[in-house]
Protein backbone atom coordinates (compact mmCIF):
# COMPACT_ATOMS: atom_id res chain seq x y z
CA UNK A 1 0.00 0.00 0.00
CA UNK A 2 1.16 3.25 -0.96
CA UNK A 3 0.10 6.61 1.42
CA UNK A 4 0.68 10.07 0.83
CA UNK A 5 0.16 12.19 3.71
CA UNK A 6 -0.82 16.09 3.76
CA UNK A 7 -1.80 18.51 6.53
CA UNK A 8 -4.33 20.98 5.95
CA UNK A 9 -3.81 24.36 7.08
CA UNK A 10 -7.32 25.03 8.22
CA UNK A 11 -7.93 25.17 12.38
CA UNK A 12 -3.81 25.32 12.43
CA UNK A 13 -4.32 27.14 15.61
CA UNK A 14 -7.11 25.51 17.30
CA UNK A 15 -6.97 23.88 20.29
CA UNK A 16 -8.05 20.61 20.44
CA UNK A 17 -8.47 18.31 23.63
CA UNK A 18 -5.98 20.94 25.14
CA UNK A 19 -3.51 19.64 22.68
CA UNK A 20 -2.28 23.48 20.49
CA UNK A 21 -1.55 23.36 16.74
CA UNK A 22 -3.65 20.58 16.04
CA UNK A 23 -4.28 19.82 12.74
CA UNK A 24 -6.31 17.48 10.37
CA UNK A 25 -4.09 15.25 8.43
CA UNK A 26 -5.62 13.46 4.73
CA UNK A 27 -4.46 10.59 4.05
CA UNK A 28 -4.38 9.36 0.34
CA UNK A 29 -3.81 5.63 -0.24
CA UNK A 30 -3.77 3.32 -3.59
CA UNK A 31 -4.73 0.14 -1.94
CA UNK A 32 -3.27 -2.67 -3.93
CA UNK A 33 -5.53 -5.50 -5.64
CA UNK A 34 -2.42 -7.56 -6.85
CA UNK A 35 -1.79 -10.40 -4.22
CA UNK A 36 1.98 -11.26 -3.52
CA UNK A 37 3.78 -11.85 -6.72
CA UNK A 38 4.54 -15.35 -6.56
CA UNK A 39 0.78 -15.85 -5.68
CA UNK A 40 -0.05 -13.89 -8.77
CA UNK A 41 2.27 -16.16 -11.06
CA UNK A 42 0.48 -19.28 -9.82
CA UNK A 43 -2.92 -19.23 -12.47
CA UNK A 44 -1.66 -20.08 -16.17
CA UNK A 45 -4.05 -17.48 -17.56
CA UNK A 46 -3.41 -14.65 -14.88
CA UNK A 47 -3.16 -11.04 -16.27
CA UNK A 48 0.39 -10.99 -14.28
CA UNK A 49 1.46 -14.37 -16.00
CA UNK A 50 -0.01 -12.81 -19.65
CA UNK A 51 1.70 -9.50 -19.07
CA UNK A 52 4.87 -11.39 -19.06
CA UNK A 53 4.20 -13.82 -21.76
CA UNK A 54 3.21 -11.24 -24.16
CA UNK A 55 6.27 -9.60 -23.74
CA UNK A 56 8.71 -12.56 -23.55
CA UNK A 57 7.25 -15.51 -25.63
CA UNK A 58 10.38 -17.29 -26.33
CA UNK A 59 10.70 -18.90 -23.55
CA UNK A 60 11.34 -23.04 -24.28
CA UNK A 61 14.82 -22.55 -25.74
CA UNK A 62 15.57 -21.57 -21.83
CA UNK A 63 13.74 -24.20 -20.47
CA UNK A 64 15.14 -26.89 -22.34
CA UNK A 65 18.74 -25.54 -21.61
CA UNK A 66 18.35 -25.86 -18.49
CA UNK A 67 17.05 -28.85 -17.90
CA UNK A 68 19.85 -30.56 -20.35
CA UNK A 69 22.31 -28.73 -17.79
CA UNK A 70 21.36 -30.12 -14.16
CA UNK A 71 22.44 -33.30 -13.15
CA UNK A 72 21.11 -35.94 -11.12
CA UNK A 73 19.43 -35.16 -8.54
CA UNK A 74 21.46 -35.71 -5.03
CA UNK A 75 19.21 -34.59 -1.54
CA UNK A 76 16.27 -36.74 -2.39
CA UNK A 77 13.50 -36.58 0.34
CA UNK A 78 13.93 -39.54 2.35
CA UNK A 79 12.53 -41.45 4.43
CA UNK A 80 10.59 -40.20 6.66
CA UNK A 81 9.50 -36.88 4.83
CA UNK A 82 6.32 -37.63 3.92
CA UNK A 83 4.44 -35.30 7.28
CA UNK A 84 7.78 -33.04 6.15
CA UNK A 85 5.82 -30.06 5.05
CA UNK A 86 7.79 -29.12 1.91
CA UNK A 87 6.96 -25.91 2.25
CA UNK A 88 8.75 -25.52 5.39
CA UNK A 89 11.60 -26.85 4.42
CA UNK A 90 12.17 -24.38 1.51
CA UNK A 91 11.37 -21.61 4.15
CA UNK A 92 14.02 -23.15 6.63
CA UNK A 93 16.78 -23.49 4.11
CA UNK A 94 16.44 -20.05 3.04
CA UNK A 95 16.73 -19.38 6.54
CA UNK A 96 19.73 -21.35 7.31
CA UNK A 97 21.29 -19.78 3.99
CA UNK A 98 20.52 -16.32 5.50
CA UNK A 99 22.74 -17.54 8.41
CA UNK A 100 25.53 -18.52 6.54
CA UNK A 101 25.92 -15.34 4.65
CA UNK A 102 25.53 -12.99 7.48
CA UNK A 103 25.28 -14.12 11.62
CA UNK A 104 22.43 -11.53 11.93
CA UNK A 105 19.91 -11.68 9.22
CA UNK A 106 16.72 -9.41 9.35
CA UNK A 107 13.90 -11.50 11.13
CA UNK A 108 11.15 -9.05 11.12
CA UNK A 109 8.59 -11.44 9.39
CA UNK A 110 8.99 -13.75 12.34
CA UNK A 111 8.61 -11.44 14.72
CA UNK A 112 5.11 -10.58 12.64
CA UNK A 113 4.29 -14.54 12.70
CA UNK A 114 4.96 -14.37 16.80
CA UNK A 115 2.72 -11.51 17.22
CA UNK A 116 -0.15 -12.79 14.97
CA UNK A 117 1.00 -16.19 17.22
CA UNK A 118 0.06 -13.88 20.34
CA UNK A 119 0.33 -14.88 24.09
CA UNK A 120 4.10 -15.48 25.23
CA UNK A 121 5.36 -16.41 21.39
CA UNK A 122 6.84 -12.80 20.80
CA UNK A 123 9.06 -13.62 23.85
CA UNK A 124 9.92 -16.98 22.84
CA UNK A 125 10.73 -15.71 19.48
CA UNK A 126 13.50 -13.05 21.34
CA UNK A 127 15.04 -16.36 23.63
CA UNK A 128 15.23 -18.24 20.21
CA UNK A 129 17.07 -15.13 18.68
CA UNK A 130 19.22 -14.99 21.55
CA UNK A 131 20.14 -19.40 21.73
CA UNK A 132 21.24 -18.44 17.98
CA UNK A 133 23.54 -16.03 18.85
CA UNK A 134 22.08 -13.30 17.12
CA UNK A 135 20.31 -10.20 17.92
CA UNK A 136 16.58 -9.29 19.19
CA UNK A 137 14.22 -9.46 15.98
CA UNK A 138 11.98 -6.44 15.72
CA UNK A 139 8.74 -6.57 13.34
CA UNK A 140 9.75 -3.30 11.44
CA UNK A 141 13.11 -5.02 11.08
CA UNK A 142 14.72 -2.24 8.45
CA UNK A 143 14.12 -0.05 10.67
CA UNK A 144 15.59 -1.60 13.85
CA UNK A 145 19.48 -1.60 14.94
CA UNK A 146 18.99 -5.31 15.60
CA UNK A 147 18.06 -6.16 11.68
CA UNK A 148 20.53 -6.57 9.35
CA UNK A 149 19.10 -6.73 5.33
CA UNK A 150 22.01 -4.62 3.48
CA UNK A 151 25.72 -5.13 4.14
CA UNK A 152 29.11 -5.20 2.52
CA UNK A 153 29.73 -8.83 1.58
CA UNK A 154 30.89 -11.50 1.42
CA UNK A 155 31.00 -11.69 4.86
CA UNK A 156 31.73 -14.57 7.50
CA UNK A 157 28.55 -16.23 8.23
CA UNK A 158 27.48 -17.54 11.99
CA UNK A 159 29.42 -19.90 14.01
CA UNK A 160 26.41 -21.82 16.14
CA UNK A 161 26.15 -25.41 15.90
CA UNK A 162 24.73 -26.99 13.03
CA UNK A 163 21.81 -29.00 14.42
CA UNK A 164 21.44 -26.12 16.61
CA UNK A 165 21.29 -23.42 13.37
CA UNK A 166 19.01 -26.06 11.93
CA UNK A 167 16.08 -26.50 14.64
CA UNK A 168 16.06 -22.57 14.86
CA UNK A 169 15.95 -22.39 11.03
CA UNK A 170 13.05 -24.99 11.38
CA UNK A 171 11.21 -22.76 13.80
CA UNK A 172 11.71 -19.33 12.15
CA UNK A 173 10.36 -21.09 8.90
CA UNK A 174 6.71 -21.84 10.59
CA UNK A 175 6.98 -18.37 12.28
CA UNK A 176 7.53 -16.73 8.58
CA UNK A 177 4.36 -18.69 7.29
CA UNK A 178 2.38 -16.88 10.14
CA UNK A 179 3.62 -13.78 9.49
CA UNK A 180 2.97 -13.94 5.72
CA UNK A 181 -0.81 -15.29 6.42
CA UNK A 182 -0.59 -19.04 7.01
CA UNK A 183 -3.52 -18.82 10.18
CA UNK A 184 -2.07 -19.65 13.41
CA UNK A 185 -4.57 -23.46 13.89
CA UNK A 186 -3.12 -24.38 10.99
CA UNK A 187 0.31 -24.35 12.01
CA UNK A 188 1.99 -27.28 13.96
CA UNK A 189 3.15 -24.49 16.14
CA UNK A 190 -0.85 -24.87 17.13
CA UNK A 191 0.58 -28.27 19.55
CA UNK A 192 2.48 -26.02 22.12
CA UNK A 193 0.75 -23.94 24.76
CA UNK A 194 1.03 -20.13 23.85
CA UNK A 195 0.92 -19.04 27.73
CA UNK A 196 4.18 -21.01 28.81
CA UNK A 197 5.88 -21.66 24.98
CA UNK A 198 9.43 -20.87 25.29
CA UNK A 199 12.53 -20.50 22.85
CA UNK A 200 13.47 -23.88 23.61
CA UNK A 201 10.20 -25.14 23.09
CA UNK A 202 10.58 -23.87 19.41
CA UNK A 203 13.81 -25.84 18.82
CA UNK A 204 12.39 -29.14 19.45
CA UNK A 205 9.65 -28.32 16.38
CA UNK A 206 11.96 -30.26 13.85
CA UNK A 207 11.67 -33.85 13.26
CA UNK A 208 14.81 -36.00 12.80
CA UNK A 209 13.59 -36.22 9.52
CA UNK A 210 13.31 -32.04 8.94
CA UNK A 211 16.77 -31.97 10.31
CA UNK A 212 18.42 -34.42 8.35
CA UNK A 213 17.27 -32.84 5.15
CA UNK A 214 18.45 -29.20 6.18
CA UNK A 215 21.61 -31.04 6.89
CA UNK A 216 21.74 -32.50 3.36
CA UNK A 217 20.60 -29.39 2.21
CA UNK A 218 23.60 -27.30 3.88
CA UNK A 219 25.99 -29.62 2.49
CA UNK A 220 25.32 -28.30 -0.65
CA UNK A 221 24.99 -25.06 0.06
CA UNK A 222 28.36 -25.00 1.33
CA UNK A 223 30.17 -26.86 -1.36
CA UNK A 224 28.48 -25.50 -4.73
CA UNK A 225 26.50 -21.85 -3.52
CA UNK A 226 28.76 -20.28 -1.18
CA UNK A 227 31.71 -20.70 -3.57
CA UNK A 228 29.80 -19.18 -6.28
CA UNK A 229 29.20 -16.06 -4.21
CA UNK A 230 32.54 -15.69 -2.78
CA UNK A 231 33.84 -13.57 -6.08
CA UNK A 232 30.66 -11.37 -5.48
CA UNK A 233 32.21 -8.34 -3.80
CA UNK A 234 30.12 -5.44 -2.89
CA UNK A 235 27.02 -4.51 -1.67
CA UNK A 236 24.71 -7.74 -0.39
CA UNK A 237 20.96 -7.50 0.20
CA UNK A 238 18.95 -10.32 2.48
CA UNK A 239 15.43 -10.48 1.78
CA UNK A 240 15.32 -7.41 -0.03
CA UNK A 241 12.04 -5.58 -1.17
CA UNK A 242 11.79 -3.01 -4.21
CA UNK A 243 10.14 0.30 -5.15
CA UNK A 244 7.51 -1.83 -6.56
CA UNK A 245 6.72 -4.00 -3.29
CA UNK A 246 4.19 -1.49 -2.20
CA UNK A 247 2.25 -2.10 -5.64
CA UNK A 248 3.09 -6.17 -5.41
CA UNK A 249 4.22 -7.81 -2.26
CA UNK A 250 7.69 -9.36 -2.92
CA UNK A 251 10.74 -10.06 -1.54
CA UNK A 252 13.25 -11.90 -2.93
CA UNK A 253 15.91 -14.31 -1.28
CA UNK A 254 19.39 -12.49 -1.39
CA UNK A 255 20.95 -9.91 -3.67
CA UNK A 256 24.71 -10.15 -3.65
CA UNK A 257 26.87 -7.67 -5.36
CA UNK A 258 24.47 -6.95 -8.31
CA UNK A 259 23.63 -10.56 -8.76
CA UNK A 260 20.37 -11.91 -7.94
CA UNK A 261 19.83 -15.44 -6.10
CA UNK A 262 16.61 -17.06 -5.82
CA UNK A 263 17.34 -20.47 -4.19
CA UNK A 264 15.01 -23.61 -4.72
CA UNK A 265 14.61 -26.72 -2.66
CA UNK A 266 12.19 -28.64 -5.79
CA UNK A 267 12.13 -32.17 -5.86
CA UNK A 268 10.97 -31.64 -9.90
CA UNK A 269 9.78 -33.82 -12.34
CA UNK A 270 9.72 -37.75 -12.26
CA UNK A 271 10.12 -40.42 -15.19
CA UNK A 272 8.33 -43.66 -15.48
CA UNK A 273 11.18 -45.00 -13.78
CA UNK A 274 10.79 -43.29 -10.94
CA UNK A 275 13.95 -41.31 -10.92
CA UNK A 276 13.48 -37.17 -10.68
CA UNK A 277 14.83 -34.72 -13.22
CA UNK A 278 14.82 -31.00 -12.86
CA UNK A 279 12.77 -28.43 -14.45
CA UNK A 280 12.35 -24.88 -15.11
CA UNK A 281 9.07 -23.32 -15.66
CA UNK A 282 7.04 -20.26 -16.11
CA UNK A 283 6.36 -18.79 -12.88
CA UNK A 284 10.01 -19.64 -11.42
CA UNK A 285 11.49 -17.76 -14.77
CA UNK A 286 8.65 -15.01 -14.24
CA UNK A 287 9.30 -14.71 -10.55
CA UNK A 288 12.88 -13.74 -11.23
CA UNK A 289 12.03 -11.21 -13.83
CA UNK A 290 9.54 -10.30 -11.83
CA UNK A 291 12.19 -9.17 -9.08
CA UNK A 292 14.14 -7.33 -12.08
CA UNK A 293 10.80 -5.08 -12.64
CA UNK A 294 10.00 -4.50 -9.49
CA UNK A 295 13.12 -2.66 -8.87
CA UNK A 296 12.19 0.56 -11.01
CA UNK A 297 14.71 2.85 -9.50
CA UNK A 298 17.25 0.60 -10.56
CA UNK A 299 18.43 0.97 -6.98
CA UNK A 300 20.00 -2.56 -6.69
CA UNK A 301 21.61 -2.43 -10.29
CA UNK A 302 20.49 -6.21 -11.13
CA UNK A 303 22.68 -7.76 -14.01
CA UNK A 304 22.88 -11.36 -13.01
CA UNK A 305 20.16 -13.95 -12.24
CA UNK A 306 21.56 -17.41 -10.12
CA UNK A 307 18.99 -20.05 -9.68
CA UNK A 308 20.15 -22.42 -7.18
CA UNK A 309 18.42 -25.73 -6.35
CA UNK A 310 19.75 -27.25 -3.29
CA UNK A 311 18.36 -30.48 -4.23
CA UNK A 312 20.69 -30.79 -7.55
CA UNK A 313 23.46 -29.24 -5.92
CA UNK A 314 23.08 -26.99 -9.47
CA UNK A 315 23.40 -23.19 -10.27
CA UNK A 316 22.17 -21.66 -13.20
CA UNK A 317 23.30 -17.99 -14.11
CA UNK A 318 21.81 -15.71 -16.65
CA UNK A 319 22.79 -12.18 -18.14
CA UNK A 320 20.27 -9.95 -17.32
CA UNK A 321 20.33 -8.24 -20.97
CA UNK A 322 21.36 -11.11 -22.53
CA UNK A 323 18.34 -13.33 -20.93
CA UNK A 324 15.91 -10.81 -22.24
CA UNK A 325 17.05 -10.57 -25.41
CA UNK A 326 16.18 -14.27 -25.73
CA UNK A 327 13.29 -14.39 -24.19
CA UNK A 328 12.02 -11.43 -25.78
CA UNK A 329 13.25 -12.15 -29.69
CA UNK A 330 15.06 -8.69 -29.46
CA UNK A 331 16.79 -6.15 -27.31
CA UNK A 332 15.30 -5.05 -24.48
CA UNK A 333 15.16 -1.99 -23.00
CA UNK A 334 15.03 -2.45 -19.79
CA UNK A 335 14.38 0.83 -17.83
CA UNK A 336 11.55 1.49 -20.56
CA UNK A 337 9.83 -2.19 -19.70
CA UNK A 338 10.20 -1.35 -15.70
CA UNK A 339 7.96 1.82 -16.38
CA UNK A 340 5.41 0.13 -18.11
CA UNK A 341 5.59 -2.67 -15.99
CA UNK A 342 4.42 0.08 -12.63
CA UNK A 343 1.61 1.94 -15.07
CA UNK A 344 0.52 -1.93 -15.30
CA UNK A 345 0.42 -2.57 -11.78
CA UNK A 346 -0.96 0.60 -10.40
CA UNK A 347 -3.83 0.24 -13.08
CA UNK A 348 -4.75 -2.47 -10.03
CA UNK A 349 -4.87 0.20 -7.34
CA UNK A 350 -7.37 1.90 -6.16
CA UNK A 351 -7.26 5.73 -4.15
CA UNK A 352 -9.07 6.14 -0.78
CA UNK A 353 -8.93 9.15 1.28
CA UNK A 354 -8.76 9.16 5.15
CA UNK A 355 -8.59 12.23 7.43
CA UNK A 356 -7.58 12.00 10.91
CA UNK A 357 -6.30 14.02 13.82
CA UNK A 358 -2.39 15.19 13.76
CA UNK A 359 -0.60 16.85 16.55
CA UNK A 360 1.29 20.06 14.85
Amino acid sequence: MLTVTFRTMTGMHSNRAGVSGAAPRIELRLHSEWPALTEALKPAGSSLRVFLAERFPHTKPVFQHYKDSVGPLVVPAGPGTAGVGTGTVGGAFDWLVDFLVHPAPDMHLPAVGARRYGARMPAALVELAALLQTREPVEDGRAGQGAVSEFDGPCSGTTVDPELLARGCWALSLLTELGRGVPPERSPLAELNPAIVTGRDLLGMASDAALDQLTALRQQAESVLLPALASRVGRWAIGPTFEGSALMNADADLIAAATLVEIKTLLGGKRKDGTRYATLDGPTLFQMLGYVLLDFSDRFAIRELMLFNARYGHIATWDVSQLLHTLAGHPVDLQALRTEFAAFLRSGAKPSLRVRPMDR
